[in-house]
């Protein structure tokens, strides 16, 4: 039964054992019937949301610089697959997980290039194609693979074009249950959800469509767009109004009905209205004049151009200091405002650094995202399908390379030199800056004598440990894939490395 609150006015419900396990709450998503309306401006909703982020894409440049950019970071990445345990098995597992990236008739870069297109349209649905792996050597028809272990693997991952989804299917909480997708040619598409994984930069009330990062450019894009066109209409009309003067009797016998006054206004309006710098400008007006005393001509013409220039010739806005001013404001939507550094009398060397950091911060937590995604619904429905043992099962993880100021490092080490704190002979120290700045590992035999002479026993493990990861990651840098020791030589190395 209901409780009466302290006021006794409002009853309060009492918890009762269904709303244990059921959600009772919603998530206050805006949808009806499976088409969502989350977004509150029109032009951004649906099928309409889609044409216009993807004139963003296309028009922009300074959209066109920032998507670039960050699709050229994230695609350098090299993907790595983390074992789950150092048993052997996990070892296989996390083989088998890494053979499946390179295994589809698509580049695992295309597909992250396609997964990147959630940024601009703030999702990016993609459908799991499988196969089975029997070997290059199949019937037609069936897809061949590089491998012929007879297990399910990916075939390919293709997107489904954001332009195409017109609606979601959702349960009674809110949770997405697939899309439907209308191709431009043929009938609809219902796609379930255990057949997609669902890519978006930010999620907010469990909207599937997500939220696109260039949502708060919108506004600053139009208002470009159109001093972008007005600038270059001012251009075109010489940076005035242009004003053609003509007879009153001509307006009269135009109202009244003539047809061929109806015809010359209607040749001068043309001209006022299509006079442009251009090959063929031009106008050519009569030369008559109105009738002056005595029935003598004057010299007033009845026809003129004028150009009409508010204020002088110049007008109360600086288009070109506006429009930059809101391409600043689209850098800034997605902390990429270091690509106007250069292009005007602002900003430090510190400050680009700053700022360049901040923006590699948001590309690794859009990679990670992506890897979730990976990770939670791609590798458990491979593993259920080939009947694997979840707790072999690895991770994907995204390598994004360190960023490192050599001279900020350098600054640092040389002040804490000058205080007094003893830095070198420090092996792990030196053998860090040597991999910071790219240079060679230690070959001088002399170091080697010196760590083989005992006088510190650790230098020697710690030397061979420095060395044998730098040389894991330039070789995984190098192959773009996961580099595995055998399990013995592991083994060897424990064992060698606990003797000193």
């Amino acid at each position: 039964m209901p409780i009466a609150d302290s006021s006794g006015a409002w009853p309060v419900p009492a918890l009762l054992s269904g709303m244990t396990w059921s959600d009772v709450g919603s998530s206050g998503l805006r949808q009806y019937s499976g088409w969502v309306r989350e977004e509150f401006l029109p032009q951004l909703v649906g099928l309409d949301g889609a044409r216009t982020y993807r004139e963003m894409l296309d028009n922009s440049s300074t959209v066109g610089a920032i998507i670039f950019a960050i699709q050229q970071q994230m695609r350098k990445v090299v993907w790595r697959t983390k074992e789950a345990s150092d048993r052997p098995e996990a070892k296989e597992a996390a083989e088998f997980a890494d053979s499946l990236r390179f295994d589809m008739s698509e580049t695992w870069e295309e597909f992250i290039a396609e997964a990147l297109s959630m940024l601009g349209y703030g999702f990016a649905p993609h459908e799991i194609v499988y196969k089975r792996r029997n070997g290059k050597n199949v019937a037609r028809g069936e897809p061949p693979s590089k491998f012929n272990d007879g297990r399910i693997g990916i075939r390919r991952l293709p997107i489904r074009g954001q332009d195409t989804v017109i609606k979601w299917f959702f349960d009674q909480n809110g949770t997405t249950l697939g899309l439907t997708q209308q191709p431009w040619v043929g009938v609809l598409i219902d796609i379930p959800i255990e057949k997609l994984l669902l890519f978006r930069p930010t999620v907010h009330k469990g909207n599937p469509e997500g939220r696109s990062i260039l949502r708060n450019a919108y506004r600053p894009y139009t208002f470009i767009k159109r001093l972008e066109e007005q600038e270059a209409i001012m251009i075109e009309r010489f940076g005035g109004l242009p004003v053609i003067t003509v007879p009153n009797a001509l307006l009269e016998a135009a109202g009244a009905g003539d047809a061929k006054a109806q015809a010359t206004l209607a040749a001068y309006k043309r001209i006022v209205t299509n006079v442009r710098v251009d090959e063929q400008m031009g106008i050519v007006l009569p030369s008559d004049t109105y009738p002056g005393a005595a029935g003598m001509p004057s010299n007033v013409p009845m026809y003129g151009f004028r150009l009409e220039t508010p204020n002088g010739g110049r007008t109360s806005v600086d288009a070109g200091n506006t429009i930059e001013r809101y391409k600043l404001e689209i850098t800034m939507t997605v902390l990429a405002d270091f690509l106007s550094l250069g292009h005007a009398a602002r900003g430090t060397q510190n400050l680009a650094i700053s700022k360049v950091d901040m923006f590699m911060s948001a590309i690794e937590g859009w990679l990670n995202m992506i890897a979730s995604v990976l990770n939670r619904f791609l590798l458990p429905r491979v593993w259920a399908l080939n009947g694997m043992d979840p707790a072999l099962m690895p991770e994907y993880v995204p390598d994004l390379a360190q960023r490192i100021d050599l001279d900020s490092l350098g600054n640092f080490v040389l002040h804490l030199a000058q205080a007094g704190m003893q830095m070198f002979p420090d092996v792990e120290l030196e053998n860090f800056i040597r991999d910071a700045a790219g240079l060679p590992d230690i070959t001088d035999e002399a170091a080697y004598a010196a760590a083989a002479a005992g006088t510190d026993p650790d230098l020697l493990k710690r030397m061979l440990k420095a060395g044998v990861a730098r040389r894991l990651m330039r070789k995984r840098k190098e192959g773009g894939t996961a580099v595995h020791f055998p399990f013995d030589k592991r083994k060897a190395l424990r064992e060698r490395w606990s003797t000193y």
